[in-house]
């Protein structure tokens, strides 16, 4: 089977982007599109609106009041916010994979999006919530590779725990291939936006991007940052952020970094209420 089969090959059978998630990123997309449109479709899901809801009254939003309705919800925090929520809450389960203790690959995905969303924040980009929804579903590829083939995936995760090694390096060595080239393929079967799909296939390759080069260096960084802190499989505290393409990419000088990486620490503490729990 030759290289571009056998990618194809594991990612078939592939778990269904959640409906409701693909209509409200639709909907989202659409210049016609109105919030009661939004409310309509996340309510036929009562157990995802009921998660929107009480992720909408969470610290991370600071709302001064409670949110009761989706219909408020959508007035205090704006459509791409709320499509944030939803993508976030629909994807949780397909995280939730066997090879991985305790949620670590939802954590990091969590984590991820987070920290590339106050990243772009930060930087001025015209999206934060592109970029949030990028980071959520930058790993998508590994939770893929684990449901398809799970005796292989479980030796690549073996691997990675056992000898220090990143996904890549273990991937490429026991598959022939990686999580991004899998998760490329899954964006595209779901209809991701284009953006997006560049960002899950370069989310460790920025500087080959053609599409939106400031999002995959986000998601990068983002990425690259939580393995630095050790949100996740990967734990690599040593991590040079300052020589990655990504920090380049971003015009970040070198003096910022112990600030950046104190105040991303202090971000993910302020919003540990997110992870261990599930949204």
């Amino acid at each position: 089977m030759n290289h571009a089969a056998e990618v194809a090959a594991a990612a078939q059978d592939l778990p269904p982007f959640p409906a409701v998630a693909h209509q409200v990123m639709q909907l989202v997309r659409s210049p016609d599109s109105s919030a009661f449109d939004l409310e309509r479709v996340i309510s036929k899901d009562s157990a995802l609106a009921a998660r929107v809801l009480k992720i909408s009254n969470s610290a991370l939003y600071g709302v001064s009041r409670t949110i009761t309705t989706l219909s408020r919800a959508v007035v205090i925090l704006g459509m791409k916010t709320l499509q944030s929520l939803v993508v976030a809450a629909s994807s949780e389960a397909i995280y939730r994979t066997r090879s991985f203790k305790d949620k670590l690959l939802w954590d990091h995905a969590l984590a991820v999006a987070l920290v590339s969303r106050w990243l772009a924040r930060k930087k001025g980009y015209r999206d934060a919530e592109e970029a949030f929804v990028a980071g959520l579903l930058h790993d998508i590829g590994k939770a893929v590779l684990d449901l398809n083939r799970p005796n292989r995936y479980q030796d690549v995760v073996q691997v990675v725990y056992n000898e220090g090694v990143t996904f890549l390096q273990a991937e490429n060595r026991l598959l022939g291939f990686d999580h991004a080239e899998v998760g490329a393929i899954v964006a595209r079967k779901w209809n991701l936006a284009p953006g997006l799909q560049e960002a899950i296939r370069l989310h460790h390759d920025p500087e080959l991007a053609r599409q939106d080069s400031t999002l995959c260096a986000l998601v990068c960084l983002a990425n690259a940052i939580c393995v630095r802190l050790g949100v996740g499989p990967e734990r690599f505290p040593e991590l040079d952020l300052g020589n990655l393409p990504c920090w380049e990419m971003l015009q970040l000088p070198n003096s910022q970094l112990p600030k950046l990486l104190e105040e991303v620490q202090e971000k993910l503490a302020a919003e540990e209420d997110l992870f261990g729990k599930g949204i």
